[in-house]
């Protein structure tokens, strides 16, 4: 469809446990402290480092030193935007499942919160910034054409964002490729152009069944009919050999309604 999702495999930072790491080398090497480095630099000799201790005389030092680890983790950004991009992809693929449309507009401004704040804490993460493209996309295709119309910059904006940081997202070029092949030329709309970035995205996600059908309807507006019909029955392949149920049911009834759409004309399951 327009807005495709990409599932989001989460792991806690590497960085925290990497710093940790060499700290402990350091210290079992010997290297300078910063105190003595200081004192170097002063020319004057570094106070004697203390070893630490879990003595009597500090028996809650364990503890206290777990609580300052637990602090550190629970402060890690990249952790926490992870958390929130899990969090965004989750609500706006339950989003796609609901048919009452209140549900679904507080379903999809509760995702681009979560996405909001993954672009703070991960500004640099492709996938945060396709995420606030898809919710915002998908709020305005509720609130109708008028709506739409006056977040298309706002959405090209995000999407020239996500492309600029992954140039081979494969969910931004074809929604990319989607938006071409849909919007007038008035508008900045290309079928050609938009066909392209589609063949590029669905070259990238070998399994992905959406792009296929996104892909083949686009080539059934651009009057190349023979190419949709095959692309379409490609979808249903990797379908049946993924064994992803609801796409292959998906997948037979874009076929029908390719089949009675006229050569040059969209898709009505997909027409959106």
């Amino acid at each position: 469809m327009l807005f495709q999702r990409v599932a989001i495999a989460t792991r806690p930072s590497l960085s925290f446990a990497v710093g940790l790491a060499l700290l402990a080398l350091a210290h079992r090497a010997g290297l300078p402290s910063a105190a003595a480095a200081d004192a170097a630099a002063a020319n004057r000799p570094a106070p004697e480092a203390r070893p630490a201790t879990t003595s009597a005389a500090d028996p809650q030092a364990p503890a206290t030193a777990a609580r300052r680890a637990a602090a550190v983790s629970v402060a890690d950004p990249r952790r926490d935007g992870l958390r929130e991009l899990a969090r965004a992809d989750e609500l706006l693929g339950a989003g796609e499942r609901v048919t009452d449309r209140d549900e679904q507009a507080r379903i999809y401004r509760e995702s681009l919160q979560h996405a909001e704040r993954a672009v703070e804490l991960l500004p640099d993460n492709a996938q945060a910034h396709f995420l606030v493209f898809g919710a915002t996309g998908r709020l305005a295709q509720l609130d109708g054409l008028a709506a739409a119309a006056l977040e298309l910059v706002s959405l090209n904006r995000r999407l020239d964002k996500v492309l600029e940081l992954d140039p081979k997202h494969a969910n931004g070029l074809a929604a990319r490729g989607g938006m071409l092949v849909k919007l007038p030329r008035l508008l900045g709309g290309d079928v050609d152009e938009g066909v392209t970035f589609l063949e590029r995205a669905v070259a990238l996600d070998p399994d992905g069944v959406g792009k296929r059908l996104e892909l083949a309807e686009a080539y059934n507006i651009a009057g190349r009919r023979d190419d949709a019909l095959r692309l379409s029955r490609e979808g249903l392949a990797v379908a049946r050999a993924r064994g992803k149920t609801d796409k292959i049911a998906l997948c037979i009834a874009f076929q029908e309604d390719l089949e009675q759409a006229c050569e040059g004309c969209p898709v009505e399951l997909i027409g959106r």
